[in-house]
């Protein structure tokens, strides 16, 4: 028998286990959706139970790994705390700007006041490009010098008052928000994510080489039942080896922990750590080729074949942090492996 006649699975692990979060993830769905519509859809009762339990422990792994991407990348609250931000940082910009005009073109006892705000602003140093939590607190320490006693009337008469009230709603709305999401993001384990690739990994080795062994086991007269599904495998893997892997990872939205700041979507850029805002150092794991066999081709007859498949983990994936919606940073820890883009 002529084992380079045979259809396998090429070896693949090698080649995404230190990619990014999303770019593993999407492999890992494409996978998934590949064994559904090409064996068991088509092949239905007739795939072998030991195939057809190991896909469902792939697809199983692969749902847990995106429900992780999701609690640290999706956060809700994430989003929320976006759209109040760009809230607040238009109502302060309105509050200088309005400050200013009226030292301008005000009454003389507004001109007074406004300059007297504009000072008091500069003292604060209130930026809206800060980090969330940067810009609370010097928002914080303004609006609570505007709501005393010798300020309120100061704010009347520049007809600022609404404004400032607004200011203070969303400011503390922030707040609350940014210490929810934090005690949430606090009861997920920091090796959540690397566990949860680790876990896929194994899954679709196992996968892997059972369709490969399968592949071997059932040829004859120059094919057999899993050609079609693993030409499909092989060319997804090319697709993505040529236009997915090979994108620039250098930023994106990405991660997790951490307070924050706006709008630099710095990303875990490549191989991640416990990096705060840039996301690029630390304890990437090499992964490699780790048990990156997945071929079996020479295993004749036997009906084993396939050997490993793409066995093996490879490595600690290594982390990165930052928010979405630019919030970015602060304090990273180890939630999977590189840039999520």
């Amino acid at each position: 028998m002529n084992s380079n006649a045979f259809r396998q699975i090429n070896p693949f692990i090698g080649k995404y286990i230190n990619q990014s979060n999303t770019r593993h993830l999407s492999w890992q769905k494409k996978f998934a959706g590949r064994m559904v519509s090409e064996i068991v859809t088509p092949m239905g009762a007739s795939v072998p139970p030991l195939l057809s339990q190991a896909i469902s422990q792939h697809a199983a792994a692969t749902d847990h790994e995106d429900d992780c991407y999701l609690i640290i990348f999706k956060n809700d609250k994430t989003e929320i705390i976006a759209g109040l931000d760009s809230q607040r940082d238009s109502k302060y910009i309105g509050l200088k700007n309005m400050a200013d005009a009226l030292s301008r073109i005000g009454t003389a006892e507004q001109q007074q006041f406004a300059l007297q705000l504009l000072d008091l602003i500069a003292h604060y140093k209130v930026d809206v490009s800060e980090r969330y939590d940067d810009e609370t607190t010097k928002m914080s320490q303004l609006l609570q010098v505007l709501q005393t006693s010798d300020w309120t009337a100061r704010v009347t008469a520049l007809g600022l008052t609404a404004t400032v009230n607004e200011l203070v709603s969303i400011n503390q709305q922030m707040n609350s928000l940014i210490n929810e999401r934090n005690d949430e993001l606090a009861t997920i384990s920091p090796q959540a994510m690397v566990q949860a690739r680790a876990a896929a990994d194994e899954a679709y080795a196992l996968v892997v080489s059972i369709v490969n062994a399968l592949a071997i086991s059932t040829w004859a007269d120059g094919s057999s039942p899993y050609d079609q599904a693993i030409d499909r495998i092989n060319q997804d893997q090319v697709y993505y080896t040529q236009h997915v892997f090979n994108e620039s990872s250098g930023s994106g939205s990405s991660g997790s922990s951490g307070n924050g700041g706006n709008g630099s979507n710095s990303g875990d850029s490549g191989n991640g750590g416990n990096s705060g805002d840039s996301g690029n150092s630390g304890d990437s794991g090499n992964g490699g080729n780790s048990g990156d066999s997945g071929n079996g081709g020479n295993s004749g007859d036997s009906g084993n074949g396939g050997n490993s498949g793409d066995s093996g983990n490879g490595g600690n994936s290594g982390s990165g942090s930052g928010d979405n919606g630019g919030d970015n940073g602060g304090g990273g820890s180890d939630w999977g492996n590189g840039s999520d883009e």
